[in-house]
């Protein structure tokens, strides 16, 4: 009878540790099924697949002519390219500086400059024609880099899309006003975050809120 007791518990035991494995197991079969099915939300498939593909690029006699254009055309193209190296040269002259001055030390920067343009004519686009990352004022829906030259905002920035970068710049003055005497304090919070979550939670009609840093944080299990 004891024996008996024994296996008995241990049959259990093995139950109860077979039906946890399953659950786990479940839960992951879900959340493989809810990633993205491209080769983005598997990057181990995405970089094994990617060292099967030869690596290759234009060089300047290819360049113009890749598609196998005439003659002609390849040197409009040519000629045309140069003309908007040349202008881009003179009128970022400061923005690219700039840039080229904290691209060694700024990953993001990097990567934007490497996959502006697909990789085949990325070396050459990069060593004529500099594109700034900087910008130093904005107005309304434009925006200002540090040559004086303006442009329409086509970025996707929150501030165009919603309000305009003006209604921001003034929430942000106000906000600043109104947290002044506290400040970058962590931890505790400020009294206008009561108010907050109760507009929140009547806006979103839901019980609770949580606050981010980022939208990583957003997203991450708690």
């Amino acid at each position: 009878m004891e024996m008996g007791a024994t296996a008995l518990a241990f049959f259990g035991l093995g139950a109860i540790a077979t039906a946890t494995s399953l659950l786990a197991l479940r839960h992951r079969l879900q959340l493989s099924k809810a990633k993205c099915g491209s080769l983005d939300g598997h990057p181990r498939i995405a970089r094994r697949v990617a060292s099967f593909v030869p690596f290759y690029e234009y060089d300047e006699a290819r360049f113009f002519c890749s598609d196998n254009a005439p003659a002609d055309i390849a040197t409009l193209r040519r000629a045309g390219f140069m003309r908007l190296s040349a202008l881009y040269a003179t009128r970022f002259r400061k923005t690219n500086r700039h840039t080229a001055e904290a691209l060694d030390t700024i990953s993001d920067l990097q990567f934007t400059q490497a996959y502006r343009v697909p990789f085949q004519y990325s070396n050459f686009v990069r060593q004529h024609l500099e594109i700034g990352a900087f910008v130093e004022s904005s107005a309304g829906v434009t925006v200002a880099d540090l040559d004086g030259n303006r442009f329409y905002d086509l970025t996707g920035s929150y501030g165009v899309n919603l309000l305009g970068h003006d209604c921001y710049k003034g929430t942000m003055e106000r906000g600043l006003a109104r947290v002044r005497q506290l400040g970058p304090v962590l931890g505790s919070y400020h009294p206008v975050v009561v108010d907050n979550v109760k507009r929140l939670t009547r806006i979103s009609g839901l019980d609770e809120v949580s606050f981010h840093m980022s939208g990583t944080e957003a997203v991450m299990p708690i």
